[in-house]
């Protein structure tokens, strides 16, 4: 009988290690309010951007690293600029953001502050745009 306790005792440790890892690193990370943002390579990036219904193309870079070269599309929301905050309020909750900047360090800032304002659906471009410039226009 203890032989049989000690197996379902180490199948319930397993299950248990497995929903921490799935629900660690397996996905989208989730704030626990149903919102995601989840970290994508170039390539998956624009192709679930491609694929995605009602999806806006984010640049949070400053204006003039905007003009210098942007991914087709995307619109400018310069995340160092005094106006950001109120941006992000009108921006429409209902749509899915694909967010990129440099090199990944202001997207994650400005995907932390959408998602605080209610924005529930975030891609971000990993690595930011050094990490894929041809995607650039």
């Amino acid at each position: 009988m203890k032989k049989n306790l000690y197996i379902g005792s180490g199948i319930v440790v397993v299950i248990a290690v497995l929903f921490f890892l799935v629900s660690s690193f397996g996905g989208p990370s989730s704030s626990g309010n149903g919102t995601y943002n989840t970290l994508l390579s170039s390539q998956d990036f624009m192709t679930t951007f491609k694929a995605t219904a009602n999806a806006e193309l984010v640049d949070v870079r400053t204006p003039a690293e905007f003009d210098a070269g942007h991914i087709a599309g995307a619109i400018d929301i310069d995340y160092e600029g005094s106006g950001f905050e109120t941006a992000v309020k009108a921006l429409d909750p209902s749509k899915t953001y694909f967010v990129y900047c440099r090199s990944g360090n202001r997207s994650g800032q400005a995907t932390a502050i959408m998602q605080r304002d209610g924005i529930v659906h975030i891609y971000q471009l990993q690595g930011g745009i050094n990490a894929a410039p041809a995607l650039l226009q």
